[in-house]
């Protein structure tokens, strides 16, 4: 089926978008697919969004030493791991994903980066360096559906995925995981 506007309820939310929103609705489930798949720790920033967030709240929930930057491109002050929900604007992600990947190759993050993006984000050709890059390490698939908002008001329609780059002294074939909630 085509037509104008067929498509829109799966690529445009039905909720307006708040101006500067900095994520701190997460679904806490992401960072508990993450923590249980592929634990980070030390010191971790989320670099997207300011302290508040909700990585950084349910990082710290974990134990985990986490602060959240405004800015991805300002300094981060080598921390072991970046965990981040990039705001998807075409082109932004890819240049704030990059530039994470290049404060790893330049040891200005200690251990890795985790990205949270939609399922398949992985797919578009000119991402291909990122995933044949020498961190990269893998991805948790997460089997259910992040909400977006507190309210639960419509089910949610996207799947998501942590991309995880780790610094490694010799090329690694990525993993894929896959992480169920226990109910």
């Amino acid at each position: 089926i085509t037509g104008e506007g067929m498509n829109k309820p799966y690529v445009q939310s039905n909720y307006e978008r708040i101006k500067d929103d900095d994520y701190k609705t997460i679904d806490p489930r992401c960072v508990q697919a993450l923590m249980k798949t592929y634990p980070v720790w030390g010191y971790v920033i989320d670099c997207c969004a300011p302290t508040g967030s909700g990585i950084v709240n349910n990082l710290l929930e974990y134990g985990v030493r986490a602060v959240g930057k405004d800015d991805a491109f300002a300094p981060v002050y080598f921390p072991d791991w970046i965990v981040t929900n990039p705001p998807y604007t075409r082109g932004l992600v890819d240049e704030i994903v990059w530039h994470q990947i290049r404060r790893l190759e330049n040891k200005e993050v200690l251990h890795g980066v985790a990205v949270l993006v939609r399922n398949n984000w992985d797919f578009a050709k000119k991402r291909y360096e990122l995933f044949t890059h020498d961190y990269y390490a893998g991805q948790v698939h997460m089997m259910f559906r992040p909400w977006w908002s507190k309210e639960q008001k419509a089910e949610p329609i996207h799947n998501f995925v942590w991309h995880i780059w780790k610094v490694s002294e010799f090329k690694r074939t990525p993993e894929v995981w896959y992480w169920k909630e226990n109910k």
